[in-house]
């Protein structure tokens, strides 16, 4: 695997004040990936692109590394807790087989497709998604869970992993957010499973999405750098909390998974309006010359002829 060296140099990434914050963010969201099983890439976009300032490729290439090293050992200490079944190995198999081909396909529109009307299509699937953990929560206190798993489980796995799978890709995320809720509430497994569940499914996922950025050029040395220095305190954390999960009350998890979503459908909803209102402005600036009349004909100051 070869590492394109940029020309652009390194200035000010490596800092005592940005190491030491990507310490202290790092542990943050390796915090809340090891208790609720995500990958914690949606915490740390705006962390990677304004306060490290780094290129969109590099932050997508960034950030699915750094979810691959914390998912992959959260899932290592959830299986030595215990946090496992044999029905979560057989729907995390048809939910993988799924979204390799999408993490593919989403690596290749992650630089030639718009995401704003997917960002507004997650959003909306999220927010059903609360909705039926809230209903959850309130009218079905048990929580979530089955005896078996149907084969009509196994195909809505796979259907759902492929369209995980692009979205992971495309965005530079490990997709917990979106899988989490299908495994616990379409598949029925119960939440703490989900996770680990889900942190099995990201690892092919988020390989193929890191080789396909590579075949493209967008694995640098900047992003490895970038990497190492979010990742390293992301993985500690995610590990030590990983222990913490086996005994923590279930209400206590489905909460916190909640405000996540909830934050994550607010900053969706937010980037959308952001990114309507500059296209907007920009529309209309392109616009404005043609509304002054032809170039020949507009005032030019010194020209005479306009006095």
């Amino acid at each position: 695997m070869s590492v394109r060296i940029e020309e652009m140099p390194q200035e000010r990434l490596v800092t005592r004040n940005r190491v030491a914050a990507s310490v202290g963010y790092g542990s943050f969201t390796g915090l809340l990936a090891g208790l609720v099983g995500l990958g914690g890439a949606e915490e740390r976009i705006p962390f990677l692109l304004y306060y490290l300032r780094l290129p969109l490729e590099d932050m997508l290439v960034a950030n699915l590394l750094i979810s691959f090293a914390t998912s992959g050992l959260n899932f290592a200490v959830r299986i030595n807790g215990g946090v496992w079944s044999l029905n979560a190995a057989y729907v995390s198999a048809a939910m993988i087989v799924g979204s390799i081909p999408g993490a593919y396909v989403g690596a290749l529109l992650s630089h030639r497709a718009s995401k704003r009307t997917l960002r507004r299509f997650i959003a909306l699937l999220l927010s059903f998604v609360i909705a039926r953990a809230v209903y959850g929560l309130i009218f079905v206190p048990g929580g979530s869970g089955q005896g078996t798993v149907s084969t009509l489980d196994l195909i809505l796995s796979g259907i759902s992993g492929l369209g995980v799978g692009i979205i992971a890709g495309s965005a530079g995320v490990a997709g917990g957010e979106y899988r989490i809720p299908i495994l616990t509430y379409l598949i029925g497994l119960p939440i703490k499973i989900a996770g680990t569940a889900s942190q099995l499914i990201s690892l092919p996922t988020i390989a193929i999405a890191v080789w396909r950025h590579q075949r493209l050029g967008f694995l640098t040395r900047r992003s490895l750098v970038a990497a190492a220095m979010l990742g390293i305190p992301s993985v500690v954390a995610a590990s030590l909390t990983g222990f913490l999960v086996v005994g923590l009350p279930t209400l206590y998890v489905d909460l916190l998974f909640i405000a996540i979503l909830g934050f994550t459908i607010f900053r969706l909803l937010s980037e959308t309006s952001r990114k309507s209102g500059v296209e907007e402005s920009a529309a209309s600036i392109s616009a404005f010359p043609d509304r002054l009349g032809p170039p020949s004909r507009r005032f030019r100051p010194g020209d005479s002829s306009h006095s």
